[in-house]
């Protein structure tokens, strides 16, 4: 009788506290049943990305000696802010996605998306790994993920058909698309700049039926999707710095026993350092795939860049106002830069 009351007891507690009992209770994973580890990416085979995936599923599986099973879905059509939704609500244990992904639900995040933020992959990486891991972690935590690496999706470019942009009248005229962000539409806004507002799964069609001229992204990003098809300039503006995270579902982590979270979250500087090696050594071979396929490759000046930079600065004071949890992040890269 004594057993029963108390069961009840502590099953209306945990219902009053918004706690599932058996969440409490670790996963058995052994290698007979192994925990499944889905890892989901937009990103296609053949890519560093991809090969990221690929590199985190041979090591898991051999470390845990076969207790989680880990399975990479390459080149999901949902985009990249739909896989941030399904790993937070656990339809997928893991997801490799631009921070600008996660930013839709954690917020603080779309710092990295401020324009001139950064000038060089170095100075991003020192401020990241040295300043910034701990807290962004404690921020992905809040809102159901767990934090394994920062990698990255690299610097962001212009590319347009039937005319090129050195200095920030060259904007008009043109039709640009715009990633669903206040911060880049208010960053075309400062370069006074026409644009449509378009997701990223109907880029290729507003491209193809001249609904819009040019778009910014990396090149990694751009020649995964074909969008370089529709343009004939690229201009290497390197306006904005997008790194790149390798996330967790925090539930689902939480779950595990200590020994297999340990191992997800081990050889974490290797893996951060791999990826973005993989995309740097990349990104001159890409460029290159370009100019062979009769694009013009143009490298702004940097006194054009300075132009675009004076001119998008005030996206820092309107970030500050718009996202208080993300301004404690803009003041330490502002501060260690």
């Amino acid at each position: 009788m004594k057993r029963a009351l108390f069961a009840g007891i502590f099953a209306s507690v945990c219902l009053m506290l918004g706690v599932n009992a058996s969440a409490a209770e670790k996963r058995t994973c052994t290698k007979e049943q192994p925990c499944v580890l889905r890892i989901a990416t937009v990103a296609p085979d053949n890519t560093p990305w991809a090969e990221q995936a690929h590199s985190l599923k041979r090591r898991v599986e051999r470390e845990s000696e076969g207790r989680i099973n880990v399975r990479p879905r390459l080149g999901s059509t949902a985009g990249e802010n739909s896989l941030a939704r399904q790993c937070r609500d656990g339809s997928v244990e893991a997801i490799g996605v631009s921070t600008a992904a996660i930013a839709t639900l954690v917020p603080a995040l779309s710092v990295f998306e401020i324009p001139f933020l950064f000038d060089k992959p170095e100075d991003a990486d020192r401020i990241i790994d040295r300043y910034l891991i701990p807290r962004v972690d404690k921020l992905l935590s809040k809102k159901g993920f767990q934090l394994y690496i920062f990698t990255e999706n690299g610097f962001r470019n212009w590319a347009t058909k039937g005319r090129e942009i050195h200095e920030i009248k060259d904007f008009r005229g043109i039709q640009l698309r715009s990633q669903e962000s206040w911060i880049h539409e208010a960053m075309y806004k400062a370069l006074n700049a026409n644009y449509t507002t378009i997701p990223v799964t109907e880029v290729q069609t507003a491209l193809s039926t001249g609904r819009v001229q040019g778009f910014d992204n990396t090149p990694l990003f751009a020649m995964a999707a074909g969008w370089e098809k529709a343009i004939d300039t690229w201009m290497i503006s390197d306006h904005i710095y997008q790194p790149a995270v390798v996330v967790y579902n925090k539930e689902w982590f939480d779950s595990l026993p200590d020994d297999l979270q340990e191992i997800l979250l081990s050889n974490r500087k290797e893996e951060s350092r791999s990826g973005r090696r993989l995309v740097r050594a990349t990104n001159p071979l890409l460029i290159e795939n370009l100019k062979a396929n009769g694009i013009k490759v143009i490298k702004l000046t940097e006194k054009e860049r300075a132009e675009m930079r004076k001119a998008t600065m005030s996206i820092r004071d309107e970030f500050r106002k718009r996202v208080p949890s993300g301004a404690p992040l803009l003041d330490i890269i502002e501060k260690n830069l």
